[in-house]
C-alpha cells in the first residue's frame, strides 16, 4: 500500500478523464461488427465476428455457417476466391448461410494479435464500474482513523471476450481477458472551503474485508487515513475517485498470445469525515 499527496490539477484532470472514459466505455459495449478494416483499436474491424466460432464445418454460436465465395477464372480454368485490397488491408468475400438465406460479407485478413485487439474492444465495454465497501462507512469517517477499503466480490473477477474470422483453413480466433489487479483511491483532504490538498492510496488486489473481530486498531494493506474534517467542504463531504487497474492478456489459435496495455475504470464516491471529540480529566472537549 502507498499513500501520497497530490495536486488539485491532477484531481480535476482525473474527473474530466473519468467522464470521458465512461462515455467511451459505454460506446464500446456494443458487440456488433462496426467500422472498417484497419481502424484503430477503438473499433471492431469489418467482418470480425464476436460470437463463438464454429467447430469444424458446423455453425457458429449465432447459427451461421461460412464458406468462401468463389468465381470461375477463365485464365486458370478453375474457381478461385474473391478478394479485394483497400489501402493495405486485404479482404476475402464469404457466404454466410442461415435459415433466412445467404448473405455475402467481406472478411478482413487479421492476425491473431489483431483479433486480440478487436476482442479487447468488447472486453473494455463489458468492464463493470468499480464499487467498494469501507470501514468506517462513507458517512462515518473520522480524522486520523484509518479507513479500510475493499472491492465488492460481485465484480472482482476476469472478463473475457472472443473475436474470430472464418478462413479457408477453419476459424482463426483470439480470446482476450481483463483481470483486475489493483485499486487506487484519490480524495480531497483539506479542511478549508476551497482547499487544494489531495490524498491518495494504491494497493495490490481487492483489499481485505474488515470484520468486528479485526477491531479498531488493525491495519489493512488497502487503507486511507483522512487528516482533515470535511465539515467545511461543499455539502460537508470530500469527493473521491476509486479506480481499478485491469491487466489485459490474450490467447489465440493463430498466434502465441501475449498482453495488451492495461486499462482503468473509475467511479466517484463522497465521504463525510468528522473530528472525534473526547473528554479529558478537566471535563473539556478536545
Amino acid at each position: 500500500m502507498s499513500v501520497r499527496r497530490l495536486s488539485t490539477t491532477f484531481f480535476i484532470t482525473s474527473l474530466l478523464l473519468l467522464v470521458s472514459f465512461d462515455t467511451q466505455r459505454q460506446a464500446l459495449a456494443t458487440d456488433g461488427a462496426i467500422g472498417s478494416g484497419g481502424t484503430d483499436s477503438g473499433s471492431i474491424w469489418a467482418g470480425v465476428q464476436t460470437s463463438s466460432p464454429p467447430t469444424g464445418s458446423g455453425a457458429d454460436s449465432s447459427g451461421y455457417t461460412w464458406k468462401p465465395a468463389t468465381i470461375y477464372d477463365s485464365r486458370i480454368g478453375a474457381t478461385t476466391g474473391i478478394t479485394k485490397l483497400v489501402g493495405t488491408v486485404r479482404y476475402d468475400l464469404y457466404e454466410r448461410h442461415s435459415t433466412s438465406g445467404m448473405v455475402l460479407i467481406w472478411i478482413t485478413r487479421a492476425t491473431g494479435a489483431e483479433l486480440a485487439q478487436n476482442a479487447a474492444v468488447i472486453v473494455k465495454g463489458r468492464l463493470p464500474q468499480p464499487t467498494v465497501t469501507t470501514a468506517p462507512a462513507t458517512n462515518r469517517g473520522v480524522v486520523n482513523v484509518g479507513m479500510w477499503l475493499w472491492a465488492n466480490a460481485d465484480w472482482w473477477y476476469g472478463v473475457t471476450a472472443m473475436a474470430w474470422i472464418p478462413t479457408v483453413f477453419g476459424s482463426a480466433w483470439a480470446r482476450t481477458t481483463a483481470t483486475p489487479v489493483s485499486l487506487s483511491f484519490v480524495t480531497q483532504d483539506d479542511a478549508n472551503v476551497n482547499g487544494t490538498t489531495l490524498g491518495s492510496m494504491q494497493c495490490t488486489g481487492p483489499g481485505s474485508v474488515w470484520t468486528v473481530n479485526a477491531g479498531d486498531t488493525a491495519v489493512s494493506g488497502c487503507m486511507y487515513t483522512y487528516r482533515h474534517s470535511s465539515a467545511q467542504r461543499d455539502q460537508g463531504v470530500f469527493v473521491a475517485i476509486v479506480s481499478v487497474t485491469w491487466k489485459i492478456s490474450w490467447t489465440s489459435n493463430a498466434a502465441s498470445g501475449g498482453s495488451l496495455p492495461s486499462y482503468t475504470t473509475s467511479t466517484f464516491m463522497a465521504f463525510t469525515v468528522d473530528e472525534l471529540q473526547a473528554l479529558v480529566g478537566s471535563g473539556v472537549l478536545v
